[in-house]
Parts: C-alpha cells; structure tokens; sequence
C-alpha cells in the first residue's frame, strides 16, 4: 500500500479544446511532465494517452514475471517516495500502482485523456502553435509539446518466412494474450535476454516443454531479490531521512560499482564479467551446454538478441537451419522494441514544413535528448542519446523534465524557444566523441548499434553528468522569438 494520498484540486475546464502545453503519454514521464507543470503554475495543459489505462510501459507489459531490473526505491520519483514497496525488484502491477497513486495525488486524472492516439503534430509558424492531429481526425491546437511516450511499447518482431501461418497462438511479450492458457503447452521463446529471461521461467512452471531460440548467449547475473520485512517497511515511512538515504545508496553503488564497466577495456568489466560466468556455470548442471550458453563478447556490449538459427516458421512450429522441425502449441516473441520506429510514430512537420523524418535522414540528434533544432517549443523525454545502462530511467526523466520546464517557462505564453542547430552539433560532437570509448564500440552487433556503427541511444557518461548538465540552461544556445500579431520576430 502507499501511503500519502491526499489528493490536489483538478483546474482543467472539460470543454476546452486548445491547451498551453499538451502532453503525450501517461507513464513515467507524462506523469512526471503533469506534476512539474502543476508546481509551476501551468494548468492549462492535457495529457492525452494512446492506451486506455495509466502506466506506458507497466501498462502495456504485463507478460508472467515481468519485473523491473532496477531496485524498486530508485525506480520512483525522487520527490514521490514509496515506504512500502513489497520487494527490492518490483513486478509490474506494482509498479502501475505506484503511478496510479501519483496521478490521483498530485491532482492529474482530469488531466488526461485515454484512448487517444496523436497521428501528426504540425507547427503554424504565423500563429507560433502546434496544431496535433488525432487518428480519429480532431484536432487540439497547443504552445508546447511535450513527448513523454518512451521508448518501451512498440513491438519488433522479425519478419521470419511463414510466421503468419502458423496455427497456435503468437504473440510477443509486450501484447500479451492473457486468454490464452499455457499450461501444459509446448512453448517456444524466441529472444534471450530482459524480457525472456523473465518469462522463460514462468513458462516453465507451467509448460509441458519450452525451447529458447537465441542468436548469441548474455550475460546473467544473480539479481538477489527479496520481500522487505514489516519492520523495514515501518522504518522506511517513520524515518523519511533513512529511506532518502538508502536511495542515494543505490544510486551511488550503480554509479560507482556498474559506470565504470561501460568503459572499453575496463578491468572492472573484466572481472565482473568473470565472475557472472563462474556463476553461470555453477548454475547449469549440465556443462554440455555451458559452451552455448558463454558470451565471447565483453560485458555490457550487447542487450536484446533475436534469433537467428530460425529458417521459418510452419503452421506446426519452428523449421531451424538445421533442418529439425519443433513443433510448439504456442510462439512467445521476447524480441525487444523498435526504438526508431517509436521516435517516428507520430509524424512531426516542423519550421519551413520540414518533417522529423527528414531532419533525421541521417543521424537522430537532438539537444540534451530534449530538444531539436527547426522544432520550437517541442520536447522529448528520454530521447535520443539518454539510454543510461547503470541507473533509473526515472532518475533520467526528472532531470530532463526539469531541463524541460525552464524552457518551457522562458517562453511563456508569447514566445518561441528552439535550440540552435550549432549548439546541437557541438553537443552532439561530444556526445559521440566520448561514445567511442564505450564497449559499446568494441565490436559485437545489437539492437542499440546502427549498421554504420553509431549510436542513438545511450548516454556515454553516468546519471550524475546527466542531471549536471540538464541543471541550468545555457539559454545562448537557443532562438527566442517573439510572436507579435501573428508575425515570428526576433
């Protein structure tokens, strides 16, 4: 249960159609947008959400043992603490619960609007508005945009010969099929790494037979979850100083324990990643497959794998390379999530009708991961180049929606704020410069590394760098411009 639920007063009129600021997304980060603009002083803004329940990516992936991997005091609001989480690592409905708490507290639900799918965002530059385009053809129009949706919710699934026909049940881990009943079944698992090694086990329990299709082996550390005692949970709420503290603990043991293993040729990888293969092979019985099962890569490099010892897939099952036919009852795709595809979902026509996905032809690069250049007044959250392997994601979201919010409140009601592209280069230069000295670069395939060997995603430094930079603004980079009687002026 979470405690402290006194409830804000909603101010939104119902009937308004055009908003100051609209958000997009109902997890982490719309939640946290909401919060923020309310502290503010902005009221008149809507958060509208594609889903029809709250929580973005604890809504959508509700697959048996889906969990967090980030411990469960670090993974909440720095400003929103919860004295009772059940255990170190928290499942998903716990998590959704936790935001569901957040949004009633802090005054959101009427805020938002559920079943709401944006289709094309498109800035008038004589008015200085966005005007956003629903799938159903309405239209809203907004001062400021804030993306909030994450990265976590669209499927990727590999286009392998066949996979249409065959006759059990598919689906992949983040549209799960809960009328589907797996006991008993002969289940296949294609992917090996977060989300499957969540399921995978669950399955098991339940199955008659699981098989697991794997590209490459990953590394697979002890995670050391438990339940937190009564007393414990009484401490945390009674001594608000005491879980603050144990929240900068484990901030700082991953800062300072799992940073330095982002480093190419770390010696601490190395031996941390020693020492997860002694692991590993005390656990398997069976040193037959202990081969198959060993990285040959440095920890860190890789994440999400997909499969591809599949030729196709028949109606029955899995035909392999090798020519055997598996024949399954059901296919479990735990093959991870187009990042590009989810940047690119809503289409974005930005100053001179330049669209997003001609701004990013080449190299999706933006600002702080927030802002883009030819785009005034648009924000993302958790955008390109914030991927933070070694801390929360929530941590990274607060410090970007407060990088957010100063932007948001220089502009005001009458002005146009945009990075400039020089500014965006340069950090860009940097960005890429340091990645280079990630494992990241030093040489396996995954999803996070583009064919020509760069990077969009991650963040090459630690969370404290993050929140240091995203801190104060440096308003020298960016265009304000006055909108006067409908004409854009400097």
């Amino acid at each position: 249960m979470i405690t402290n639920t006194k409830r804000k007063v909603d101010t939104i009129d119902p009937e308004v159609k055009d908003t100051d600021v609209l958000v997009i997304g109902v997890g982490f980060s719309g939640v946290c947008a909401g919060i923020k603009l309310l502290e503010k002083g902005i009221t008149n803004f809507r958060i509208y959400n594609k889903s029809k329940g709250i929580g973005g990516t604890w809504w959508d992936n509700t697959y048996p043992g889906a969990v967090c991997d980030v411990p469960s005091h670090l993974y909440c609001y720095s400003f929103e603490p919860n004295p009772n989480w059940s255990r170190i690592y928290p499942a998903q409905g716990e998590i959704k619960t936790y935001i569901e708490h957040c949004v009633t507290k802090y005054g959101l639900t009427a805020h938002i609007r559920h079943g709401e799918k944006i289709v094309k965002l498109m800035f008038d530059e004589i008015a200085g508005l966005w005007n956003v385009i629903f799938e159903d053809g309405n239209t809203v129009k907004a001062r400021d945009v804030i993306n909030g949706s994450g990265g976590l919710h669209v499927p990727s699934i590999p286009d392998f010969p066949g996979r249409e026909t065959f006759k059990g049940a598919g689906m992949h881990t983040a549209r799960w099929d809960h009328s589907v009943d797996m006991h008993g079944k002969r289940i296949a698992v294609i992917g090996a790494a977060a989300s499957a090694i969540q399921v995978i086990p669950e399955m098991a329990k339940i199955g008659k037979e699981v098989f697991v299709f794997q590209r490459t082996p990953n590394y697979v550390a002890p995670r050391k979850d438990r339940e937190y005692t009564a007393m414990e949970k009484i401490i945390f709420s009674k001594v608000p100083f005491l879980a603050k503290l144990y929240r900068w603990f484990i901030f700082m043991r991953m800062e300072l324990l799992l940073f330095p293993v982002t480093k190419k040729n770390s010696p601490r990888g190395n031996k941390i990643g020693n020492l997860i293969k002694q692991y590993m092979r005390a656990t398997v019985n069976d040193k037959n497959i202990h081969a198959s099962l060993e990285p040959d890569y440095k920890l860190g490099c890789k994440r999400i794998l997909i499969s591809d010892e599949i030729q196709e897939i028949n109606p029955n099952g899995i035909l392999t390379n090798t020519g055997q036919l598996i024949e399954v009852d059901a296919i479990i795709y735990a093959t991870g999530f187009d990042i590009e595809k989810h940047l690119r979902s809503v289409e974005v026509i930005g100053l001179n009708k330049k669209s997003l996905l001609e701004t990013w032809a080449v190299n999706q690069e933006v600002y702080q991961g927030a802002c883009i250049a030819g785009f005034p007044n648009f924000y993302l959250v958790t955008g390109p180049n914030t991927g933070v392997a070694t801390t929360s994601v929530v941590f990274m979201i607060e410090q970007q929606v407060h990088f957010i919010m100063q932007l948001i409140k220089r502009a005001g009601r009458e002005k146009l704020i945009s990075v400039k592209q020089g500014a965006q280069d340069r950090y860009n230069d940097v960005i890429h410069s340091a990645l280079k000295d990630t494992v990241w670069t030093s040489g396996s395939k995954s999803w996070y590394i583009r064919e020509d060997g760069r990077i969009s995603t991650l963040y090459p430094y630690n969370g404290r760098m993050f929140r240091k930079q995203s801190k104060n603004v440096n308003f020298n980079d960016f265009n304000i411009v006055h909108n006067n009687d409908g004409q854009v002026t400097k």
